[in-house]
């Protein structure tokens, strides 16, 4: 799964138009952006990712928070995004 890839299934479980989703958008401006996403996260996360990060990512307050966890794991490496 690219970032790109990750942004749209984002996008998507919070019901946004793919590529609207900006690096700061938060939990605050992200109306749909709940609890169920974060468990819906976490299950992709570790299917698609194959990566464990259960709690830390309730912390994630930002978008971009959430791609620098994930990226800090090595989810992306060696995906490019468009």
């Amino acid at each position: 799964m690219t970032k790109l890839e990750f942004q749209h299934t984002f996008e998507d479980l919070v019901k946004l138009p793919h590529g609207s989703v900006q690096l700061t958008d938060s939990r605050a401006t992200i109306k749909a952006w709940e609890s169920f996403v974060d468990v819906d996260l976490l299950v992709i996360i570790e299917k698609e990712l194959n990566i464990q990060v259960e709690a830390e990512i309730m912390e994630q307050e930002t978008f971009g928070d959430l791609v620098r966890l994930l990226e800090s794991k090595g989810a992306f490496a060696g995906t490019t995004t468009s």
